[in-house]
């Protein structure tokens, strides 16, 4: 291979390369003002209007169900706090020799005096 075929596979990645660049650069420039308007200013066909109509069954329906899911959520709630508590505890006890020190009933110099 030849210094000129080198350069010239690199001019022709290089090309490849720039092309590619202008096409990302062409897609990613904003839409004019004009055909904005008029995209969303036209009538939407039947379908979309479907779509949306069920969508907003669905979010009725999500509504609806919304005290139920409260219910659920309130009873998770309860156990998370639950379980947190009991890890707060066992936290604040402390192994000592074998045994678990730092309860409420565990003898402590400091109180006697």
């Amino acid at each position: 291979m030849t210094r000129e075929d080198v350069l010239k596979a690199f001019a022709e990645v290089d090309a490849k390369i720039a092309r590619e660049k202008a096409r990302r650069a062409e897609r990613s420039r904003p839409k004019p003002s004009e055909v904005k308007v008029a995209e969303r200013w036209t009538p939407k066909p039947e379908a979309v209007l479907t779509a949306a109509a069920a969508h907003n069954e669905a979010a009725l329906e999500l509504a609806r169900l919304k005290t139920v899911r409260d219910q659920y959520q309130a009873h998770l709630d309860r156990w998370f706090m639950s379980v947190r508590e009991a890890h707060r505890e066992e936290r604040r006890m402390r192994q000592v020799g074998g045994f678990l020190e730092g309860g409420p009933n565990d003898y402590n110099p400091v109180d006697r005096l």
